[in-house]
């Protein structure tokens, strides 16, 4: 059987050493650099002085440069794999290291672990297999999610020996060739295909673990354990040859409940935390804010990366609006991390002029912010979220659902774990299938003893058996509600304007049991039967019935509120604009309006940090606009005129960051927004009390 380990797995390590790499290293680019071998005049063009001053016109700091491609493909000399026949004996990666390092920009080498196409072929023996003893690969899609995707990457097996063999000479003679020169290692696909794991280093590795049981938590367990064995022998073999080298793994970053394994012990091997997410490939643009509100408090270094493509990876000649790219690096800066932008080298050498426009125009304006954000740190978040992803189920979409509410409501918010401390969070949200052991159960009940306030939905607060798991809450339940979509009644006393007419809520939600003590917000009601073949009415959902069922829509308790029904994925989902409005009633009536922004559009976004007794907000507003079929646009900034930032108490004044002006007072906590598009820095002085 499995046997959990102790949280001292996630002690800190590294960080204080690579912390200054990064606060003088923040403006990113990501080289990708995937060129086939039927490709005859790689490099041809490259011109190596041209090169970086391209990147140093940009106010680029850092490219990741390619030792080794998805191709398998060696863009050095080498005798431990096979370099690119375009170039044979050329060090082109040498050349693009020495002439970066000339003008002050470090240049961490890429290279690829689980897709490698040249090796795939030559040694099928080291592929991953599914149970039946097929290649794993992607199940009929591709890399951008899309179906019929051709030319889909080969999966080697991490685990197999022999392929860790030839991997570890692979990063042996890069560090033996560059030595000093050898600024860090960006490990690309550290992960199993989904069908993946169970060749006979993968059998043999999960029954040392016990786990060849074919369950989703056990491949869940697997596929963690074997990242966290792979990066703590590499990291070690690195520092070892190369102490100073910065180290990334990328692989999926997602916070779960699970107890001992996923990104948080894996974190513990590398230098910084880099969160992969291109809004217009499958990530979209909610994916980045969940990631980012984990890892940045995760106590290291991190970033976030985006594209300059219209698309997806390998978009050559895709060129995203400006705008766009503002947005999807400012919210990175303004949240404490750095920032990265993916490109693509095109084959012969020559970097895409329009692109480094692009790039530099964006990174000006970050350089230009950097003072801003110099020593400041994010503030304890009002509401905590708390994974609602576990080995067996995802709950990416209900994490997402639940950080857009506090973004589009002004509530700061942190995605945590059961690893993460409580104590300075004025709420805590436990999102639709947030699964509760007996360790965070004590840490919520004594939360919620000390006066902390719970929010909670749907499945969430069970454990992982389904047995509900916060019997400090007079909650009971009888199973989940049979016929839906189902409609939510408001209560005239809890909000009049809603009790006025019926809203739909499409999901299957639990019959939760009025209990002693507890007040019913919203009623549910039921509709006349369930849509089936037989039994329909009109064209979508059957209409409610006239009155109230005897199991509530949402319900509260001293210091608790309880939603029967899984908001947040609904939110996430469907847009359910009621689900949101009820949503941000209770956390009003629980904790108060946001400390920063209250009465602000949604679609702006507000971003809070403290620099010693001083305050600093970001603001952003740019609005994602589903103008294509396919991926969200953000072509224009939009303005902040005629708006008013409240704050949770009086202030002197706010300044704009690099001028003398300062915003027109409206009340001792309210202050006008001037014609401004897209970001705001704001500066209030003394704020706080004491450092």
């Amino acid at each position: 059987m499995f046997v959990y380990r102790i949280a001292l797995l996630f002690k800190i390590t590294m960080s204080t050493t690579f912390d200054p790499i990064f606060k003088a290293h923040q403006r990113h680019v990501h080289l990708d650099f995937h060129t086939s071998p039927f490709i005859p005049d790689v490099g041809v063009d490259f011109d190596a002085d041209a090169f970086a001053a391209t990147m140093q016109a940009a106010h680029v700091n850092n490219v990741n440069v390619f030792g080794k491609c998805h191709h398998g493909q060696c863009y050095y000399p080498t005798e431990t794999g096979v370099s690119h026949p375009a170039i044979g004996d050329r060090d082109l990666l040498g050349e693009q290291i020495e002439a970066l390092h000339k003008v002050g920009i470090r240049a961490p080498i890429y290279t690829t672990i689980v897709w490698e196409e040249d090796v795939a072929q030559k040694h099928p023996e080291w592929r991953q297999m599914t149970k039946e003893g097929r290649f794993a690969s992607w199940v009929g899609k591709g890399p951008d999610g899309q179906p019929g995707h051709l030319g889909m990457w080969a999966f080697n097996n991490f685990l197999d020996p022999d392929y860790q063999d030839y991997f570890e000479a692979h990063v042996r003679e890069i560090c033996a060739r560059y030595g000093d020169a050898v600024d860090g290692f960006w490990f690309d696909i550290l992960f199993f295909a989904p069908n993946g794991g169970w060749s006979d280093a993968s059998r043999k590795f999960r029954e040392k673990h016990g786990l060849l049981e074919d369950t989703p938590e056990n491949q869940f367990i697997f596929e963690g354990l074997a990242q966290e064995a792979f990066a703590k022998k590499f990291t070690k073999i690195v520092h070892g040859l190369q102490p100073k080298a910065t180290i990334v793994y990328n692989a999926a970053n997602d916070g779960n409940m699970h107890p001992s394994v996923g990104p948080r012990p894996r974190n513990q091997y590398q230098t910084h935390c880099e969160i992969e997410s291109l809004p217009s490939g499958f990530w979209g643009y909610q994916h980045y804010p969940r990631m980012a509100r984990a890892q940045a408090r995760w106590g290291k270094p991190w970033l976030g990366m985006t594209g300059r493509f219209q698309k997806m990876w390998g978009d050559f000649g895709g060129i995203k609006p400006q705008p766009a790219l503002e947005f999807e690096c400012f919210r990175a800066q303004a949240m404490g991390g750095a920032t990265c932008v993916g490109d693509q080298l095109p084959p012969r050498g020559v970097l895409d002029v329009a692109a480094y426009e692009l790039i530099g125009s964006v990174y000006k304006q970050w350089e230009a912010a950097e003072p801003f954000y110099e020593g400041a740190k994010m503030l304890a978040p009002e509401v905590g979220i708390f994974s609602a992803s576990y080995a067996d189920r995802d709950g990416g979409k209900s994490e997402e659902g639940a950080v857009q509410m506090c973004e589009e409501t002004h509530y700061d918010c942190a995605l945590l774990d059961s690893f993460d401390s409580v104590k300075d969070c004025k709420s805590l949200l436990l999102p639709d299938s947030t699964v509760v052991d007996k360790k965070l159960a004590k840490k919520l009940k004594s939360y919620h003893a000390k006066g902390g306030k719970l929010i909670i939905s749907n499945k969430a607060g069970f454990d992982a058996e389904g047995n509900w798991a916060l019997d400090f809450l007079p909650l009971s339940f009888a199973g989940e509600v049979e016929k839906y979509p189902t409609f939510w009644r408001a209560k005239k006393s809890f909000d009049s304007d809603m009790s006025r007419s019926d809203r739909v809520f499409y999901g299957q939600g639990m019959n939760v049991k009025k209990g002693k003590g507890l007040k019913v917000l919203v009623d549910r009601v039921l509709p006349y039967f369930k849509r089936t073949d037989v039994t329909f009415s009109s064209h979508f959902q059957t209409p409610p019935v006239a009155q109230a069922d005897k199991h509530p829509a949402v319900i509260a308790g001293e210091g608790f509120v309880y939603f029967a029904d899984p908001i947040f994925s609904e939110y996430r989902q469907t847009g359910n604009i009621a689900a949101r409005d009820v949503w941000k009633r209770v956390v009003a009536d629980l904790i108060g309006p946001p400390d920063f922004g209250a009465g602000l559009p949604t679609t702006v976004t507000v971003y809070p940090m403290r620099k010693g007794k001083d305050l600093r907000l970001t603001l952003l507003h740019y609005i994602p606009i589903r103008k294509a079929m396919d991926i969200d646009v953000i072509e224009e900034r939009s303005t902040f005129a005629g708006e008013i930032i409240q704050l949770s108490k009086a202030v002197e004044g706010i300044k704009l960051f690099g001028s003398d002006q300062s915003l027109t007072k409206i009340s001792e906590s309210e202050f006008a927004l001037p014609n401004t598009k897209g970001r705001l820095l704001l500066e209030v002085a003394d704020f706080f009390e004491s450092i």
